[in-house]
């Protein structure tokens, strides 16, 4: 086989078919649930990035610090505590632009002093934002009912959604605007935060000047859109936020000077807590983690304000697409070599992370997953179909051949794998068998044509028989004459004996196909064998452009000689064959011969049958 030869190519109508049923495998494969999570593993880790936090935004935590100074949990303390934080918080004229509690107040206490002064301090300074929490029904697809804050907190404070939902694999991926319930809308806390931000950059000229890049601040009324949950993009990883512990400004470690105009949002921050959920972003060079409650929020405001919140792509369409891009890529990769395909593959893969990102950054969340997978199946499919196709093809050359040249030989070219040839020879020791018909000539001047064919046919295929038994190689059919070589290309053991045994076999062989030929004809044709063995030269003579895998050398033209002068039904050997298969076989004496070509007569023997 040439370098770079490409295999056949299947009719348009199988490409069709096979395109065809890669096209709904891959539909069924993308629309199922399969991989699922570790489609948003990936998906997440390409498209999140941390980047700088654009917003002012300071997250006081109730920590361990805290946790461990007021020598209690939060569920035990009077809400009096919150209420010195606000006024701590509030202290200087330079106040917080707003203050957001991602914690639930619900229900008084049996402090109801410490109620009532929480509920004044909001009032009071009117920056703050209290959480509501809404409840589902068994299949997350109805409220049942919102927690709202105490009366006194909840006339003096704005309210915000703080449910922080992980979705079905488990991680938050994704945010609510807001919910409707009893007819009427309520913000989340994040579009809460925003909105109270807005206002209090419009209501502070001064500041908007100093900071153009909130002057122009406004939130959109998400009560109108149809989806209400989207996918978010983070910006910023666990513990990464400006943070302070809540103890450092109730105790005046901190001022509430150092707040000034900024976003405050308050939630819990130690484990105890248990107000931690699994997030897929983490900072760079380390592994997906968990993200405190106050952390997500934050996040997700961050995103609504840069717009980076995404619809996810509808699964079933997304399915079609993907179908109708892997049966066209089956389709050519069917028509291609194996580079062409693998690179078509490997550029289908990078053009999709491409256009997927962009999608991502336009609003539009695309799983990469399944995708990037089928890509690289069809790769190795291309792989494995050229690599199949190349082997079949191979072995059709080889069957072909073999029907051509002896199958030692085909085996012996074709044993490097590249099908090269090369002209030149070596020295080895063989034996070379030469039959002819006798006969065969006078014969065919009555014949039809394709009658003559069909006598050399069965004739060639009886001698054809006999070298294959023996292991012999068949180098060459001459007219009605055939070559057989023994010895070569491999090595055979016994070969001379084997040259002589094939040429009894075709001896026995042709009286039973005599008999048939004298029947339909009324002729009956012979052979004439000759056997010689020793050195000769083995291997592709010719030229470049047209050899034979053959044998020559002295060796060769005796055997040639011998047949010629073999009669009709003998066998002649040479001393040479004689003396090496002494007492192995039963010979009589010819006598001394001339032959054509040799200035000396040789000594023949005739093998007795």
């Amino acid at each position: 086989m040439a370098s770079g030869r490409r295999h056949p190519m299947p009719d348009i109508k199988l490409r069709l078919i096979i395109s065809l049923a890669v096209a709904v495998c891959v539909f069924l494969f993308t629309n199922s649930g399969a991989f699922n999570t570790f489609d948003v593993q990936l998906s997440d880790r390409v498209y999140q990035s941390e980047s700088v936090n654009s917003l002012p935004i300071t997250i006081v935590r109730i920590d361990e610090k805290t946790l461990t100074a007021m020598q209690s949990q939060p569920s035990e303390w009077s809400r009096q505590v919150y209420a010195d934080l606000l006024d701590k918080l509030n202290e200087s004229e330079r106040r917080p632009a707003v203050i957001a509690f991602d914690l639930m107040f619900t229900g008084h206490k049996s402090d109801t002093v410490g109620d009532i002064a929480f509920a004044e301090a909001a009032k009071k300074y009117g920056n703050v934002i209290a959480g509501t929490n809404a409840s589902f029904s068994l299949h997350q697809n109805k409220i049942e009912s919102i927690a709202y804050p105490y009366e006194e907190l909840r006339e003096a404070a704005d309210e915000g959604l703080v449910n922080c939902t992980p979705d079905r694999y488990d991680y938050v991926t994704s945010a609510y605007t807001g919910m409707r319930f009893d007819g009427k809308w309520h913000d989340s806390l994040a579009v809460s935060i925003l909105k109270k931000f807005a206002d209090y950059v419009k209501s502070h000229p001064e500041y908007a000047n100093n900071h153009p890049e909130y002057a122009d601040i406004s939130v959109k009324d998400y009560s109108a859109e149809e989806t209400n949950r989207y996918r978010f993009s983070y910006s910023v990883a666990s513990g990464n936020y400006d943070c302070v512990s809540m103890i450092d400004i109730l105790d005046g470690t901190l001022k509430g000077s150092d707040f000034a105009n900024s976003i405050v949002m308050v939630g819990a921050y130690a484990p105890g807590l248990q107000d931690d959920f699994p997030v897929l972003f983490s900072a760079k060079g380390q592994s997906s983690s968990r993200m405190y409650g106050v952390e997500i929020h934050a996040n997700i405001t961050q995103a609504i304000y840069e717009g980076r919140l995404q619809t996810e792509a509808n699964r079933l369409v997304m399915a079609a697409v993907y179908a109708l891009i892997c049966g066209l890529i089956c389709f050519l990769l069917l028509r291609t070599g194996i580079v062409k395909g693998v690179l078509l593959c490997l550029g289908t893969a990078l053009l999709y992370i491409i256009v997927s990102v962009i999608f991502y950054k336009n609003g539009v969340y695309i799983l990469l997953l399944k995708m990037l997978l089928c890509c690289v199946l069809l790769g190795v499919g291309a792989v494995v179909y050229h690599y199949l196709s190349a082997h079949y093809e191979k072995q059709k050359i080889n069957k072909a051949f073999r029907m051509y040249v002896a199958p030692e030989i085909v085996d012996d070219v074709a044993g490097s794998g590249s099908y090269e040839l090369q002209l030149g020879g070596r020295h080895k020791d063989i034996a070379v068998l030469f039959v002819d018909i006798r006969g065969f000539t006078t014969m065919s001047e009555n014949l039809a044509p394709e009658e003559v064919v069909d006598i050399l046919n069965e004739y060639f295929g009886v001698i054809t028989d006999a070298i294959f038994k023996n292991k012999g190689t068949l180098d060459k059919f001459i007219g009605d004459a055939a070559m057989a070589v023994f010895n070569s290309p491999f090595d055979l053991d016994d070969y001379v004996y084997r040259a002589v045994m094939t040429a009894c076999d075709i001896a026995k062989a042709s009286e039973a196909l005599g008999e048939k030929l004298m029947e339909r004809f009324g002729k009956k044709v012979s052979y004439g064998i000759g056997v010689n063995c020793g050195e000769a030269i083995i291997g592709n003579i010719g030229s470049t452009f047209r050899m034979d895998y053959t044998a020559i050398g002295d060796t060769v033209n005796t055997a040639s000689r011998l047949e010629s002068n073999a009669k009709a039904g003998e066998i002649l050997i040479s001393e040479e064959v004689k003396k090496r298969l002494e007492g192995r076989i039963e010979t009589e004496d010819v006598g001394e011969i001339p032959l054509k070509g040799k200035s000396r007569k040789i000594f023949v023997y005739r093998v007795k049958l």
